[in-house]
């Protein structure tokens, strides 16, 4: 795989909510996008989809070459794959539809284009596991819609390379992503889990006839939830413990 190729062309396989935003965001970035799904009127929906966030996108800054017309749209999946730079693949949750899709994307694509996940459940280890070039296959998990929130998930698997994950960060970033780096594979990976565990103890106290399921809610859109906008949690409780940091507040 040539490291310092340029990707310049994106092929968006599924077509859903994900797939959609996905199609959109890469399309106000200037990249020319073949998405590619087997669901009846996937095209009518996917188009009426982009012409929905394209407003947005263009309050928030279109980069140069940005149109709508360089989307096309096939239900051939080996057509839409055959010149991509990089491959977003959108597919349902289901281990063994992952596998034998990621085999079929790994014939079709060419030897050196990405193939990234946007899987928010099923490890790398899993997907790759039936590919004969597992080495460029790589979660690249968005947040719901991706087009608007700009996390997106890095991790590979076993048969990953190093140079893919670190490629795969460099372009999410350059495209105005804020990509994170996962050392290990985890189901669910990091960011839904971390809203796993906040929401358990929701449920714990609203059990417990601590609040109402509505002031749950509140208690974070209200509370932490305006701050974790600005900084993480790890930085508030850092700035919390004053000039000795997060250092203070553990040792009193």
């Amino acid at each position: 795989m040539s490291v310092n190729k340029p990707i310049r062309r994106i092929a968006v396989v599924g077509t859903g909510v994900i797939g959609a935003s996905w199609s959109a965001y890469y399309l106000s970035r200037g990249f020319d996008v073949a998405a590619t799904d087997p669901a009846p009127n996937a095209e009518a929906n996917l188009r009426k989809y982009v012409d929905n966030a394209w407003p947005v996108l263009a309050r928030a800054g279109l980069s140069a070459g940005a149109s709508r017309e360089r989307l096309t749209f096939t239900t051939n999946m080996s057509e839409a794959l055959a010149n991509a730079d990089l491959v977003q693949e959108n597919a349902p949750e289901r281990p063994d539809f992952k596998i034998k899709l990621f085999a079929e994307m790994d014939q079709a694509a060419p030897p050196d284009a990405i193939l990234a996940s946007s899987s928010s459940t099923i490890t790398m280890d899993v997907s790759q596991s039936a590919c004969k070039r597992p080495e460029r296959c790589v979660i690249g998990h968005p947040f719901n819609p991706p087009h608007i929130v700009p996390l997106v998930e890095v991790v590979g698997g076993a048969k990953t390379s190093e140079e893919v994950i670190e490629r795969a960060m460099s372009f999410y970033a350059s495209i105005g992503r804020k990509p994170i780096r996962l050392h290990k594979a985890l189901p669910g990976h990091a960011a839904n889990r971390l809203q796993a565990a906040l929401y358990k103890e929701m449920l714990f106290l609203i059990q417990q006839g601590v609040l109402s399921v509505a002031d749950a809610d509140v208690a974070v859109n209200y509370g932490p939830g305006l701050r974790w906008g600005v900084m993480g949690q790890s930085l508030q409780w850092h700035l919390g413990g004053g000039a000795g940091g997060i250092n203070t507040l553990w040792s009193t």
